[in-house]
């Protein structure tokens, strides 16, 4: 296998530098067969991949080139035509406005792209338990094109800046996917994805999170990963069920919906800063620090349990006071279902916010929380 950690823009080497300039001497011969071979191609003004003009010499252009030499190994021969064949299909399928094309309503609502992983590469995450699957999986064409416009809007927020981050993270949840799911139908549509995303997404995959993944699912992919390259294998991660602490390690809590355990409701809420996250021990309780006023104001807050149940009280530790004053308390038991809690407190003066969650109603399980507060403006 090639070694490819020198062929970045901002790590290049010597020889892949050589093999750049070899593929790029190449480009106007490149978009002249493409235009030569597509009556589409031929009749638009500019052939570009994700926006990105390949003739024009600049870091975008250079990271895509990049991109094409790594997914092929570091063979110029075989990158010049699979960047002929991507300028074809782009053209004569017109993704470049697919990013505007309204979706059908059966591929509307399961999909979210939001904000930024961990190491900054824009996240698109999917939800496939509520998909109706004879309507979105029956037309392969038009599945293609669903998860190809999805894609096209996630690479948009990809600055091709050298040394920032080239690829995506993409969140797959599997909550209430019938065992089902994996039908022939399915199969051939996502067969026909996974074919024009090789070809013609080079190097786009950073990540890909499995979350709430069924056991049978896990076993199946155990028994096939044999079969699929280390390098690629590296960049799936398998989580099952309610298991946010391993999730938010990936992307921070904001940037995950609220039906998934994350802060990012629907429709968003007022606050979009970060949270702060606790693991509370079962029979235990423990203090969120959630924000220090320096004056009078009005806090905004919200906390929330990942999953199952958990009770928490809201202190304002007043500067100079003997005793906090309790803020809010929880009437009864708040569920994981119940997402997002939220509300508004007025400072009387400097102090700190904090949330004490208490896990009296377990004997062995931790509780995993989220929190946040800002001043409102």
């Amino acid at each position: 296998m090639a070694d490819l950690s020198r062929c970045y823009l901002h790590n290049l080497g010597d020889s892949e530098r050589a093999k750049l300039a070899d593929l790029r001497s190449r480009l106007p011969k490149l978009v002249a067969q493409a235009r030569e071979a597509s009556e589409d191609a031929k009749a638009a003004e500019k052939l570009t991949i994700w926006g990105v003009d390949l003739e024009k010499e600049n870091e975008a252009s250079d990271i895509v080139l990049l991109k094409f030499i790594r997914a092929e190994e570091l063979d110029v021969d075989k990158a010049a035509d699979r960047i002929v064949q991507t300028l074809i299909f782009r053209a004569d399928c017109q993704i470049d406005g697919l990013k505007d094309a309204e979706l059908p309503k059966c591929y509307q609502g399961h999909d979210v792209i939001s904000g930024y992983d961990v190491d900054g590469r824009p996240v698109m995450i999917s939800r496939f338990g509520k998909m109706d699957l004879e309507a979105v999986f029956g037309d392969v064409e038009a599945f293609v094109r669903y998860r190809a416009k999805l894609m096209e809007e996630a690479i948009a927020k990809l600055s091709f800046k050298k040394g920032e981050p080239e690829e995506l993270t993409q969140v797959h949840d599997y909550s209430g996917v019938p065992l089902i799911f994996q039908t022939s139908q399915v199969k051939g549509a996502v067969s026909a994805v996974t074919k024009v995303f090789g070809e013609h997404y080079p190097e786009t995959k950073g990540v890909t999170i499995f979350v709430n993944f069924p056991t049978a699912f896990a076993k199946l992919f155990k028994a096939f990963s044999v079969f699929i390259p280390e390098r690629t294998l590296k960049k799936f991660q398998i989580l099952g069920e309610n298991d946010q602490e391993t999730l938010f390690k990936f992307l921070p809590p904001e940037t995950v919906p609220e039906a998934l355990g994350g802060m990012l409701g629907t429709p968003a809420g007022p606050m979009s800063g970060p949270c702060k996250t606790l693991s509370v021990r079962a029979r235990g309780n423990e203090e969120m620090p959630l924000i220090k006023v320096a004056a009078a104001c009005t806090i905004q807050w919200e906390v929330r349990v990942c999953y199952w149940e958990i009770s928490y009280e809201l202190y304002f530790y007043a500067d100079g006071a003997s005793e906090p004053e309790l803020v809010k308390k929880s009437d009864a038991m708040v569920q994981a279902t119940d997402g997002i809690v939220s509300g508004e407190y007025v400072a009387k003066g400097p102090g700190e916010l904090k949330c004490n969650f208490i896990n009296n109603g377990a004997w062995f399980k931790s509780r995993f929380c989220l929190g946040r507060a800002e001043q409102k403006s």
